[in-house]
C-alpha cells in the first residue's frame, strides 16, 4: 500500500491519504466519511492524524488498508490535487539517522576527495551517522532551496527506511519486523560548509540541515510489498542527465544491520533511518562545480518498488 501525506495549499490543514489502483489519492477524511459509521469508524479515526506516528503501528497500518478497501468499494472520490500538495510522508519524526559512507564505490570516491587534502578515509568498520533534522524535510511539490551565499548544493539518492514499532536492542535477524514502510530521500547538502565541519571533527549538522534540505516521497510504500529491501535499484537524475545509479544490494551495512544498530539508541514509530548514497554525487566530480544543483533545474531521484521523487531547485525565499 502507498501512504502519502496531503498538505492543503491555501489552508493550514494536513492529512493521510492512500493511493488507489489508478494513481489518484483518496484522502482519509473523505474515506472515513464515506464509509458507514459505528465503532470501528471511531476508532479508526483517533489514527489517522499524520502529526502523531500512530498510524504507522502494525494495528494503525491494519486500519488503513480496511480503510482503503472500503472506500474503493463505494467510490469515494479522490482528492482533488489543485487543493492539495504531496508533503513528506512522515511529517514529525522523532529522528533522522543519515547514514554515511554505507556503498563501497562512494567510500572509494570519498577516498580520493580527501586524499587529495592530505586526508586518509578508511573502509567504515561500523555504520556512522549524523543527524537530520523534522525540519529539513519537504515532499516532492515543494523545491530544494538554496542558501543564500552557497554555490554548492549537491545531491544524494537515499533509500529511507520508517520504524513502525518501538525497537530497543533488536537482533539483526528480527530487525525487518520493526519497519513499517520505505520511502526515497534525496540527503541535500552544502558540500563548503560540510567540509568544514568535517574537518572540525565535531559532526555535520547546519551542512545537511537548512530548510528543504531533506526532500521524502512521493509516498511510503508499505513493508509487506517490500519483503527484501537489499533487491532495490535505485538512482537519480538532474535534468534527466543520470548522475547515480546502484543496487541496495551494494550496501556495506544492510538495512537490517542498520536497524539492528541504530536500535540501541532506542527507534520509536516515525523515526527513519536513511541508509547511504552510491557514487555519482557532484563532489566527486573532476569539475564539481558543473554538477553542483543550480536554480531551475529538476532531480530526479528513484527506487523501484517506491517510485520517484522529483523536486525543482530554487532560491531561499
Amino acid at each position: 500500500m502507498r501512504i502519502a501525506t496531503l498538505q492543503h495549499r491555501h489552508e493550514a490543514r494536513t492529512c493521510l491519504a492512500f493511493a488507489g489502483p489508478d494513481g489518484a489519492f483518496i484522502a482519509v477524511p473523505d474515506a472515513l466519511a464515506g464509509v458507514s459509521g459505528g465503532r470501528e469508524t471511531v476508532r479508526m479515526s483517533k489514527l489517522m492524524f499524520p502529526e502523531t506516528a500512530d498510524w504507522l503501528q502494525p494495528g494503525g497500518i491494519d486500519m488503513l488498508a480496511t480503510l482503503k478497501d472500503a472506500a474503493l468499494a463505494q467510490g469515494v472520490a479522490p482528492a482533488d490535487m489543485n487543493d492539495w500538495r504531496l508533503g513528506p510522508p512522515v511529517v514529525n519524526p522523532g529522528k533522522i539517522i543519515a547514514v554515511g559512507r554505507n556503498y563501497m564505490d562512494h567510500v572509494r570516491e570519498g577516498q580520493e576527495i580527501w586524499a587529495k587534502r592530505g586526508k586518509i578515509v578508511t573502509i567504515p568498520q561500523f555504520p556512522s551517522a549524523f543527524a537530520k533534522f523534522a525540519t529539513s524535510l519537504c515532499g516532492p511539490d515543494s523545491p530544494i532551496l538554496v542558501p543564500e551565499g552557497v554555490d554548492d548544493v549537491d545531491y544524494e539518492i537515499e533509500l529511507a527506511v520508517v520504524i513502525g514499532t518501538r525497537a530497543l536492542n533488536v537482533s539483526e535477524a528480527d530487525a525487518l519486523d520493526y519497519v513499517a514502510g520505505y520511502t526515497i530521500c534525496n540527503d541535500v547538502g552544502a558540500r563548503g560548509i560540510q567540509r568544514k565541519e568535517m574537518e572540525a571533527q565535531i559532526g555535520i549538522t547546519l551542512a545537511k540541515n537548512f530548510p528543504n534540505f531533506a526532500p521524502m516521497g512521493p509516498w511510503m510504500v508499505t513493508a509487506d510489498e517490500i519483503p527484501d529491501p537489499q533487491t532495490l535499484e535505485i538512482g537519480l537524475e538532474v535534468d534527466g542527465e543520470p548522475r547515480q545509479r546502484a543496487n541496495t544490494s551494494d550496501m556495506i551495512f544492510s538495512v537490517p544491520y542498520l536497524i539492528s544498530y541504530w536500535s540501541r539508541v532506542g527507534l520509536n514509530p516515525g523515526d527513519i533511518i536513511i541508509t547511504g548514497t552510491p557514487s555519482g554525487v557532484a563532489l566527486a566530480r573532476a569539475e564539481p562545480e558543473k554538477f553542483y544543483l543550480r536554480v531551475g533545474q529538476t532531480v530526479t531521484a528513484w527506487i523501484d518498488g517506491i517510485g520517484v521523487l522529483r523536486n525543482t531547485i530554487a532560491d531561499a525565499p
